[in-house]
């Protein structure tokens, strides 16, 4: 009598999860948006089925929108690409919002998910390396075993593309070379003629804009959106400090040179002569590729899916800005750190965004107060709050100083400082513009009536 062994084959997919994370993602709230997290952790083709890949694809286009997630909205959104019939329809769709897991449980499946895709990564390595290896001529074993260590290799580091940013120098000298025969482009400009001179923004940068508050962070940023939109390059501003109704009417009073104060009072305040210049350039701001978000939750995976969103749509990553970083999450939103290893992670975390997608981002951030003990209480790199990472990370530094910030009857009244404490794309220098305070704009000095 011979008695069988049943070998229990290993699990290597869960789909029954997999629907259950995609019915929490279609329960998301403004409270606890689990998409970022999953986002962060999931990679393209770890879904063990195409229907739930195509649903998550759908869930993340309009997450990427800031639009809802809810069911009615996905289906709208499947309509819409013509796949709601191949995902099984509402049914289908009902059925996974009926076994969603809780909020807090998607990052764990996502993690799942994608550790199951690479259980049947390796398994089909493995698969091809016995196939190989019963082709492999006596001759040629040590070729066979390089190219299935180069794949096994491949899956240990992630199963990432970095291997093609390695290899030997050689290889790409020649191609390094013909594009020096073209002029450096900017990937992004700053509308301020002595800053684009000196400071070039190329893909892959983070520039850090620093000061004290009150010193003109947000009119220079918002000042650089809206002269690189005017150049038809994509722009997207995160702004955590301010809603919509400030940054609008910030905007709308650097355009038109109408007193921001007049528009944060509305009616009578605002004359027919305000009225008339501001609807000279309301045309213009509807069209700038400019895109905003309000969004008081914002970290590195929701700016990183915002960059993916706009660069399909554009055809080109844009020109970030974050106003401002300390007020950024972590992807982990572990409550346990401190807030020096928050804004170092999120700062590491930006860098590689920047790196991946090919965006530049400029990342305001506050000050310390060491710079008001100083003689002149001009800033210095070193006052930056919180992270030592910013500095390390940043491309660029540029830190903010107002001498009329402090003394009123200053002969400077008027001047904006921009010291460039860091500049790896040219030189270390200060910069003398005017500020407009009362317009919300920073300028060129011989450009102050435009």
């Amino acid at each position: 009598m011979t008695t069988e062994t049943i070998v229990e084959q290993p699990q290597t997919a869960d789909p029954d999860g997999e629907a259950s994370m995609l019915g929490a993602c279609m329960l998301a709230t403004p409270a606890y948006d689990p998409i970022a997290d999953a986002s962060r952790v999931l990679k393209p083709g770890d879904w063990s089925r195409p229907t739930h890949e195509t649903v998550w694809t759908a869930i993340k286009t309009l997450h990427g929108k800031g639009q809802p997630t809810g069911m009615p909205m996905v289906v709208a959104e499947l309509t819409r690409s013509g796949d709601l019939d191949r995902v099984g329809g509402r049914l289908a769709l009902s059925k996974m919002v009926q076994a969603a897991c809780s909020s807090s449980s998607v990052e764990h499946y996502a993690t799942l998910v994608h550790g199951y895709a690479q259980v049947r990564a390796l398994q089909a390595a493995l698969s091809r390396g016995i196939q190989m290896a019963r082709q492999t001529a006596p001759d040629a074993v040590d070729h066979t075993v390089r190219a299935v260590q180069s794949e096994l290799d491949f899956l240990a580091a992630g199963g990432d593309d970095s291997d093609r940013h390695y290899g030997r120098l050689g290889d790409h000298l020649d191609e390094h070379l013909r594009g020096l025969e073209t002029a450096a482009v900017a990937a992004a400009v700053s509308g301020l003629t002595d800053l684009d001179d000196v400071m070039m923004m190329l893909p892959g940068n983070v520039i850090v804009i620093a000061g004290r508050p009150a010193m003109g962070k947000s009119a220079l940023t918002l000042g650089i959106a809206i002269a690189n939109a005017s150049t038809g390059r994509p722009t997207l501003v995160h702004s955590l400090e301010m809603g919509q109704a400030e940054v609008t009417n910030r905007i709308l009073a650097a355009r038109s040179r109408v007193g921001l104060r007049r528009l944060l009072q509305g009616g009578p305040a605002i004359q027919d002569e305000d009225w008339s210049r501001i609807q000279r350039h309301v045309p213009d701001l509807k069209h700038l590729p400019l895109w905003m978000d309000y969004t008081s939750r914002v970290s590195p995976a929701r700016v990183r899916h915002r960059i993916e969103t706009i660069t399909r749509e554009t055809g080109r990553p844009p020109l970030v800005i974050i106003d401002y970083v300390q007020l950024m999450e972590t992807d982990q939103r572990s409550g346990r750190q401190s807030a020096y290893e928050r804004v170092s992670e999120i700062s590491r975390e930006l860098k590689i965004v920047t790196e991946e997608t090919g965006a530049v981002i400029i990342c305001c951030a506050q000050l310390n107060r060491g710079s008001e003990h100083r003689e002149g209480k001009r800033p210095a790199v070193s006052d930056l709050r919180d992270s030592g990472q910013l500095e390390q990370d940043a491309s660029g530094i540029i830190l903010l100083h107002r001498e009329d910030a402090y003394d009123p009857t200053s002969a400077r009244a008027g001047e904006v400082d921009l010291i460039l404490g860091k500049n790896r794309n040219g030189p270390t220098c200060e910069i003398t513009v005017a500020h407009q305070l009362h317009y919300g704009r920073i300028r060129d000095m011989a450009n102050l009536e435009a």
